[in-house]
């Protein structure tokens, strides 16, 4: 008799602890669609995220042009996007190559906006980097903020901020400019 009660007994606290694990899983399911409905409900309308959204311009009149993505968010007219690269080219038809970890590109305005691990580059080795760009290429000028670095294989020059004016030839350091040249 005392064998079975102790059966009994362990079983009864079985069913009890299984009844506890299930009523606190299912309390946590509850509490986890109740949070993904209220998401979907605080979600700004127009937002549709994009995987790997690529854009390319080729105009007969303008320098042809290619931004890609690993995502983007679109948000009415413009797209917020994730780890962007993207070529360009210039009036001299030289490749400069980018990469930044996140961007906005306004189709519309033709400005991309360009943030962290900010790197401009072309085939011959000229390197700038910066932590913000703004790439207006309509006018063809970028501009770059927050320490920036140019590197070439005779110099390097380091600034507060820069604009690079592609369609006259024209670059300008501003603020605290250090310039290194280097001697073959």
């Amino acid at each position: 008799m005392n064998k079975y009660f102790k059966i009994i007994t362990i079983f009864i606290f079985f069913v009890i602890l299984c009844f506890i694990i299930f009523n606190f899983n299912k309390d946590d399911t509850s509490q986890l669609e109740a949070e993904i409905d209220n998401l979907n409900e605080n979600l700004t309308p127009g937002v549709i995220e994009i995987l790997n959204p690529t854009f390319i311009n080729k105009g007969l009149d303008e320098n042809p042009y290619k931004i890609a993505a690993k995502k983007g968010i679109q948000i009415n007219e413009d797209i917020e996007l994730y780890t962007v690269t993207g070529k360009f080219t210039d009036k001299d038809k030289k490749l400069i190559y980018i990469s930044a970890d996140k961007g906005y590109y306004s189709q519309n305005k033709q400005v991309i906006e360009l943030t962290g691990n900010v790197l401009i580059y072309d085939d011959l080795g000229n390197k700038t980097s910066a932590e913000n760009v703004i790439i207006d290429i309509e006018i063809k000028k970028v501009f770059l903020t927050n320490k920036v670095i140019s590197v070439t294989d005779t110099s390097e020059i380091q600034s507060n901020s820069s604009i690079v004016d592609d369609e006259n030839d024209f670059v300008t350091y501003n603020g605290n400019v250090k310039v290194k040249i280097k001697y073959k």
